[in-house]
């Protein structure tokens, strides 16, 4: 058989060879992305490849390394519904985005500069699962909007005096989870809810629940405690805590169903009055105390919104066989008892004070209250869940720095959600919404008391902002020598 062949045949065979190589290298690449808007330069790389210039709608894949230019800013989106704004100068690598159910995590790494982020669905559903590393710390993501800056030498302290604009005091804050087992979640009053982990922000109007077999311990900025047993739910109404004015202190509580340990703080000193929990039967005073409760059956408040941790019918199935087993011995009503203080049990037919080491049973709001002559065992265990007031709590959950000048490292303010930041020597902030931190070069991270103007009133634009504000952005980048936007690539 002749096997010899032509010089033509030589050609295809080598085009086709080349082409299936090509195929190969460009399908071993996954796109996880596109761009959404480019102003001035932005390039991509992938390792191995050449630098290409980005613009609006080209795809971006994992372990591609982006680059703005000094005048320049783009708009990406992940597959997640993640967004962000890369700001000038940036160096931004995306490490990796995996969107395959029940495999989800992104891992994102910011090399120089700093972005705006609106995080999308990953973030919302695991808190673990949503990294952005820099060379000084790792920020961890809990479904959340925030913004990321490195600060190099006096470059943001400079920008920051020179911001006319006055920093905010952070105070919106009320709590922080200061112990969980298991699992909660947090639903806000626009009915969007999060999952908590320990050292998340807990704010006024948020209504927090346990999943099945889980209890979590929340430690107020007034150092009130509340545990929460398995499987239960209340609704923070009211939490304003102003030391230097005691008659504005209020703390108002709805206990909406499940267990509760409660101690109280200095709000309850400070204006005894001020603290009380309403629960289906009765409305509860505090006198410097700390009290349990448990509602079950037809006790529970019937408005009580969806939990998420306890829904569908596997963990229905699994809340009837393995609640809680005060939760099966229960009659329908609420048990109360108190084990430091008096507490006040105002009902519709009158007022009774319980004291140290009694309980008490009430059906309804309508019935007489039953002292019982000794404490149920139910109401002993509270499913497992601890005294808050034999938690240790971190005493720096609430501590904050007042730092005039603005120091070299990561910066991160938080406009929504909650962000957990971690140094590579192992020291941890978590920041809330309005807050702000960063982790300097010696490896400490701190909470500021104030919003830096330089990342609160940032003239770049939020990722969804760019297009209502495009005419705007001419004057940020034109500078007095007349030089208009880049459009080289260095």
């Amino acid at each position: 058989m002749d096997i010899t062949l032509k010089s033509s045949q030589m050609k295809i065979i080598s085009f086709s060879i080349a082409c299936v190589f090509s195929f190969q290298t460009y399908a071993a690449v996954v796109e996880v992305g596109k761009v959404r808007y480019a102003r001035g330069v932005l390039t991509g790389q992938v390792e191995g490849e050449s630098p290409r210039i980005m613009g609006r709608g080209l795809p971006l894949h994992n372990g591609e390394t982006l680059n703005t230019g000094k005048k320049s800013f783009a708009v990406i989106s992940l597959k997640d519904g993640t967004k962000m704004t890369l700001r000038p100068n940036t160096t931004f690598k995306i490490e990796n985005v995996n969107t395959k159910r029940k495999e989800e995590n992104i891992f994102l790494r910011l090399l120089r500069g700093g972005f705006r982020a609106i995080t999308g669905s990953i973030s919302k559903k695991d808190p673990k699962a949503f990294r952005v590393n820099t060379a000084v710390a790792t920020i961890g993501i809990r479904g959340t909007e925030f913004d990321a800056r490195i600060c190099d030498q006096d470059e943001c302290d400079q920008e920051n005096k020179s911001n006319k604009k006055s920093a905010e005091q952070s105070n919106t804050v009320i709590g922080r989870i200061a112990l969980l087992n298991g699992k909660a979640s947090a639903t806000a009053e626009n009915l969007q809810t999060r999952p908590l982990s320990v050292g998340a922000a807990i704010y006024e109007r948020d209504q927090l629940q346990t999943g099945i077999n889980s209890h979590a311990v929340i430690a107020f900025n007034d150092k009130s405690r509340v545990t929460m047993s398995p499987v239960s739910s209340f609704k923070i109404e009211e939490h304003r805590y102003k030391p230097e004015f005691a008659d504005e202190n209020n703390a108002f509580l709805r206990f909406l169903k499940g267990g509760l340990r409660i101690v109280s703080g200095l709000i309850g000193k400070l204006n005894r009055s001020g603290y009380r929990v309403a629960t289906p039967t009765a409305t509860i005073g505090i006198r410097g105390t700390g009290f349990d409760l448990i509602c079950e059956g037809r006790c529970s408040d019937q408005n009580v919104s969806w939990n998420p941790l306890n829904e569908g019918p596997l963990a229905k199935l699994l809340a009837y066989f393995v609640k809680p087993v005060y939760a099966q011995t229960l009659k329908d009503g609420m048990y109360a008892q108190v084990w430091s203080g008096t507490i006040e049990l105002i009902l519709g037919s009158g007022k009774l004070i319980l004291n140290p080491g009694r309980a008490a049973f009430l059906r309804n709001g309508t019935s007489r209250p039953i002292l019982l002559p000794n404490i149920p065992v139910h109401l002993r265990n509270m499913g497992g869940a601890p005294r808050p007031d034999k938690v240790k709590v971190d005493d720096n959950l609430f501590s904050s720095v007042d730092q005039k000048d603005i120091k070299p490292g990561l910066h991160v303010y938080v406009r929504d959600g909650d962000v957990q930041l971690t140094s590579k020597t192992g020291s941890v902030v978590n920041l809330g919404k309005n807050e702000a931190g960063m982790t300097g070069l010696d490896g400490v991270s701190i909470r500021l008391k104030f919003v830096p103007p330089f990342q609160k009133f940032d003239d770049i634009p939020l990722p969804d902002g760019v297009s209502a504000r495009f005419e705007d952005l001419q004057s940020l980048f034109d500078g007095d020598d007349g030089k208009k936007f880049e459009c080289t690539v260095q």
